[in-house]
C-alpha cells in the first residue's frame, strides 16, 4: 500500500539525497558513493496534497529561514505543471545570495499496484555482465553498486539498461539509458518494469523520475502505465 503523494514525495526527497545530522542536504544519494555529487542549494517537490522543502548544507542560516517562510507546505498544486508564485520568489532569494549555476525541474512516478514484467528483460549479474562490456562498460565495472539491473538484449549485448540510481531504505530511484539505435522499440518500458518490478519485491518502493524537457522519457513512463504524483524543482 503506498502512502499518498505527499508522502511519497517525502519518501523520494530522503533517497534523492544524503543529509547531515539537522536534516540538510549534503550529496546526491547514489549507490556508489565516488559517483555522489554536491547536493544542489534548494528542492522543492509539490504534490496535489502539499509540498516538500529540502535546503543544502551550505546555504547560510538566515537564508534557510527566508525561503521556508516563502513556501505555504500545506497548499496543495492543481497544476503540477505550473510553477507558482513562491518558486520565483524562492529564486530571488537563491539569486541575491549567489547565482544560480542549474536549475532542474520534471514529473516524478509512481509504479502501478500490478506490474507485468516481460520475459526478455535479462537481469544482470557478476555471471552475465559480459552482456555490457561493449555497451556500457562504466557498467560492467560496477555492476555490484547498481543493484538491481535489468538490461534488453540484442545479439549478446544490452541495448538498453535500468539500474538503482538512487536507494534509500524505503525507496529506489531507476535510471534508464537505451542506446541510440535501439531507441523506440519498447526495451526501455520492459527492462524499467522489470526492476520495479525487483525493486517491490525488495520491499521498497520504486520510483522514476525524469525533465519536463525529456519527452522520450514521459513517453516511456506512459506506456508503461505509470502514475505521476508529482513534480519537483532543484537550484544549485
Amino acid at each position: 500500500m503506498y502512502p499518498d503523494d505527499h508522502g511519497l514525495m517525502l519518501i523520494r526527497a530522503d533517497a534523492l539525497f544524503t543529509y547531515d545530522t539537522s536534516g540538510r542536504m549534503l550529496c546526491t544519494n547514489e549507490p556508489l558513493v565516488d559517483a555522489r555529487r554536491p547536493a544542489p542549494r534548494l528542492f522543492l517537490g509539490g504534490t496535489r496534497v502539499g509540498r516538500v522543502l529540502r535546503v543544502g548544507a551550505d546555504v547560510p542560516h538566515e537564508l534557510a529561514r527566508r525561503l521556508a517562510k516563502r513556501i505555504d507546505l500545506r497548499a496543495p498544486l492543481a497544476d503540477l505543471r505550473a510553477p507558482v508564485a513562491s518558486d520565483v520568489a524562492l529564486r530571488a532569494e537563491l539569486e541575491a545570495h549567489r547565482p544560480i549555476a542549474a536549475e532542474e525541474s520534471g514529473p516524478s512516478y509512481r509504479f502501478p499496484a500490478s506490474i507485468a514484467v516481460a520475459d526478455q528483460a535479462v537481469r544482470l549479474a557478476h555471471d552475465n555482465r559480459e552482456l555490457v562490456r561493449a555497451t556500457y562498460p562504466w557498467l560492467y565495472e560496477e555492476l555490484a553498486s547498481w543493484q538491481p539491473c535489468f538490461a534488453a538484449v540484442r545479439e549478446g549485448e544490452a541495448v538498453s539498461v535500468c539500474f538503482t540510481a538512487r536507494l534509500s531504505a524505503d525507496a529506489a530511484e531507476a535510471g534508464v539509458d537505451t542506446l541510440a539505435a535501439f531507441r523506440h522499440r519498447g526495451h526501455a518500458g520492459t527492462v524499467t518494469l522489470a526492476w520495479g518490478a525487483a525493486i517491490r519485491a525488495s520491499g521498497r518502493i520504486p520510483l522514476y523520475s525524469t525533465a519536463w524537457d525529456n519527452a522520450a522519457s514521459q513517453a516511456v513512463a506512459r506506456r508503461i502505465g505509470l502514475i505521476m504524483f508529482g513534480a519537483d524543482s532543484t537550484w544549485t
